[in-house]
C-alpha cells in the first residue's frame, strides 16, 4: 500500500506537512508467485519457438524427401521405358558383340597371316622402267627356325623385324643397270630385307635375272589386322 501525502493548505505551517511515505505491503507469497509467472510465461515463449522451428525444419525435411522420391521415381521410370526400348534391338546387339568377338578371333588367327598379293603387287610397283618381272617365289620359314632366328648363313637383316621367309623373285632388264637399280628399289620395299642379286644372263637382247630376299614380319597382317598395326609392303 502506498500512502499519498496529504495535500497543504495555502500558507500552511510547513512543520505540520504530512511526509511522504512508500511501502510495498503485498505478501512475500504473492511477489514469489508473480515472478514464478514470470519466469513460466518466458519458458513457454521460448519453448514454443523451440517448436515452431522443429516444426519448420520438419516440413522442409518432408518436401525435400518428397521431392527427391518424385525425381528417383522418374528416374526409374525412365530408365525402365529406355530398357525396354533396348529390348527391341537386343537382336542387333547381340549381332553387332558376336561380330565384334568374331573379329578379335580372326586377328588372333590370322596373325601370321601373309598377303601374297599385296606382296606381289609392291614387287611390281618397285620395278624401275625398263625391268619386267616375270615370276616370285617364296616360302614361309617353320615356326622352329622362326623362333631360331632363321636359317643359318643367311644375311643379317637391317631392321628390327624377324625374319618369316625367303623370296626369290625373276625379272628381265634393258641392262646391268637395270637390276641394279632394282635391287636396291626392293631394298626400300617394307616386309622385304637384304635383297641379293642373284644368276644374271644375257638372252634375247636382255638380262635375266633373279633377285633373293628375306620376308620379315613387317609384311605380315591381313585384312582383320588390328587398325593401327603397321601396313603391310602390298598397302
Amino acid at each position: 500500500m502506498t500512502a499519498e501525502p496529504a495535500e497543504t493548505k495555502a500558507g500552511a505551517d510547513p512543520a505540520l506537512r504530512i511526509p511522504a511515505v512508500v511501502a510495498n505491503l503485498l505478501p512475500t507469497e504473492v511477489l514469489d508467485l508473480r515472478r514464478q509467472r514470470a519466469v513460466r510465461r518466458t519458458v513457454l515463449a521460448v519453448l514454443a519457438g523451440v517448436i515452431v522451428l522443429v516444426a519448420a525444419w520438419y516440413g522442409h525435411a518432408r518436401y525435400s524427401t518428397a521431392v527427391a522420391r518424385d525425381h528417383f521415381d522418374q528416374a526409374q521410370e525412365i530408365t525402365q521405358r529406355l530398357t525396354e526400348q533396348q529390348r527391341a534391338f537386343s537382336d542387333v546387339i547381340e549381332a553387332q558383340s558376336e561380330s565384334q568377338m568374331i573379329t578379335r578371333q580372326l586377328a588372333e588367327v590370322l596373325a601370321d597371316d601373309l598377303p601374297w598379293s599385296g606382296l606381289v603387287r609392291a614387287l611390281q610397283a618397285a620395278a624401275p622402267d625398263g625391268v619386267l618381272v616375270t615370276g616370285a617365289f617364296g616360302t614361309l620359314l617353320s615356326s622352329t627356325e622362326t623362333s631360331a632366328g632363321g636359317p643359318t648363313g643367311q644375311l643379317p637383316s637391317a631392321g628390327q623385324d624377324r625374319q618369316i621367309g625367303t623370296l626369290t623373285v625373276t625379272a628381265s632388264g634393258g641392262d646391268e643397270n637395270a637390276s641394279a637399280a632394282y635391287v636396291d628399289a626392293l631394298g626400300g620395299v617394307p616386309g622385304l630385307a637384304n635383297p641379293f642379286l642373284g644368276d644374271a644372263t644375257r638372252q634375247d637382247g636382255r638380262v635375266q635375272f633373279t633377285v633373293r630376299l628375306d620376308i620379315t614380319s613387317a609384311a605380315l597382317g591381313g585384312r582383320y589386322a588390328p587398325s593401327s598395326a603397321e601396313p603391310s609392303g602390298g598397302g
